[in-house]
């Protein structure tokens, strides 16, 4: 096996040399690591702006002290706030055969633990996890992406005036870190990105056995029920997919609307983009002309191919800004209805009945995120019981992202595991069961050698399901 790359290894020792030192962080350091990746947040923030603005080649202020400022911040604070109730013991009653032995679940931190963030929200996909691992009492090693050089720079450095290095490391670099990275023995590993590098990843890690979390991504449905109000499915459609210039993992990937009524959709589309980017002003850059490209080619292949493309905006700012458009009159032999479009390109798919609207969406891979829009309660009971999404929002988009309190994650093809909140603390865990044994358990004599004549007699009673005798 090819050697790690050298300072990746070199962090890796420092870290690991600590926490063998040092392997279960007390209440108040982790409240202090906390602490000081807040402050380092607010520092930071226009730093981070700027940085922002300078690798995307367009990219407002506003949207990166959102979602990777003060989204952030809010996951570092929910920390704050309540791991020391998570930290706390969880008590369990004991099987009554070892009463009155006492019985308890420990979380014990992982150790030392990698991160692997993407470019899209650079600061928030390393940071946000980071917070998990630092309450969950972890040291951790994080690479964040060449793509976004000027931002994670500035990571690197402000992580580093913070934190020493047997605290965290942030490595800086290309696929040759990120392959070193992987290749270490580290004891949890979270990546977030395509698909596609997320198998390559898992594959790598399952050579010294890391466990990973995978937030990958995929094509994420928007299902609008023909009683919904168009002009507010389309606001929030068009807000959760114009967000960052379209470039969220979440972000809605295609639209089912009831047949007949794609055109008035395809109205308030166009209405909802020029109340929210008139001139598509404060629109995000697409992050290089690579990904230009690709999103140019899903346009021209779905061209080629029979569907309608039709402008959400007549402006053409350029600088990498790739204006919105929908396609209709879509179909699976597209690669638009392929592969996760991540950017500024919506196809819209109709459908004559629910039942056909879902029976589509289910025969894809399970998505990260599913939209839906519907104000019947009951019926939005019964559509969600029949689609499996990581995450699932009801007549909005992304928002579920923002509620540290639920955990975000995939599922099947999207990824797997979760994070945020309580779910963040426990998947950069491990939860130890523990029984402090009683002398006075029954179970203490009756288990041991040599057995005595009752006990066949008592264990056939007990496999025939005497009351009574169980928990």
């Amino acid at each position: 096996m090819q050697a790690p790359f050298d300072p990746v290894q070199r962090a890796y020792d420092r870290l690991r040399a600590a926490q063998r030192a040092a392997p279960n962080p007390s209440l108040a350091e982790r409240e202090d690591r906390l602490e000081r990746l807040d402050a380092l947040l607010v520092e930071h923030r226009d730093d981070f702006a700027r940085a922002a603005a300078s690798d995307f080649g367009r990219r407002t202020r506003a949207e990166t002290l959102i979602a990777d400022v003060f989204l952030t911040l809010d996951g570092v604070r929910y920390a704050r706030k309540h791991v020391k109730a998570w930290m706390t013991r969880r008590p369990e009653r004991a099987h009554p055969f070892f009463l009155p032995s006492k019985a308890f679940v420990e979380f014990l931190p992982l150790g030392v633990v990698g991160i692997i963030a993407p470019w899209n929200y650079p600061v928030n996909l390393a940071l946000s996890p980071l917070a998990a691992a630092l309450a969950a009492g972890n040291r951790a090693l994080v690479k964040p992406s060449e793509l976004t050089p000027a931002t994670s720079e500035v990571l690197a450095s402000a992580v580093a005036g913070r934190f020493s290095g047997d605290e965290v490391a942030v490595v800086t670099g290309g696929p040759e870190v990120a392959r070193a990275l992987t290749a270490l023995p580290l004891d949890h590993l979270l990546f977030t990105g395509s698909t596609a590098v997320g198998k390559l990843v898992a594959q790598a890690a399952a050579k010294s056995l890391t466990p990973v979390t995978l937030e990958l991504g995929g094509k994420s449905p928007t299902l609008i029920h023909p009683s919904y109000d168009l002009a507010q499915a389309a606001e929030r459609i068009i807000v959760g997919k114009l967000f960052n210039g379209g470039q969220t993992c979440i972000a809605p990937d295609y639209v089912l609307v009831e047949r007949g009524s794609e055109q008035r959709l395809l109205v308030e589309l166009r209405r909802a983009v020029e109340r929210f980017y008139p001139r598509l002003e404060g629109f995000t850059s697409v992050i290089n002309e690579k990904a230009l490209h690709r999103l140019e080619a899903h346009v021209a292949d779905a061209r080629a191919k029979g569907a309608q493309v039709e402008p959400l905006s007549d402006v053409s700012p350029g600088a990498r800004v790739l204006p919105p458009v929908a396609l209709l009159g879509v179909n699976e032999s597209m690669t638009a209805m392929q592969e996760e479009l991540f950017g500024p390109v919506l196809p819209i798919e109709t459908f004559g009945t629910l039942d056909e609207a879902l029976a589509r969406i289910t025969s894809r891979p399970h998505p990260l995120a599913f939209y839906y829009f519907d104000d019947d309660g009951r019926r939005v009971d019964d559509v969600l019981s029949r689609v499996t999404s990581g995450g699932a929002c009801v007549n909005d988009t992304l928002v579920h992202f923002a509620q540290e309190a639920l955990p975000f994650g995939g599922v099947g093809m999207s990824g797997m595991g979760a994070y945020h909140g309580r779910e963040g603390f426990e998947a950069f865990s491990h939860a130890r069961s523990v029984v402090v044994a009683s002398r006075l358990a029954p179970a203490r004599t009756l288990m041991a050698p040599p057995y005595p004549a009752f006990i066949e007699k008592a264990l056939g009673l007990l496999v025939q399901g005497v009351r009574g005798l169980s928990r």
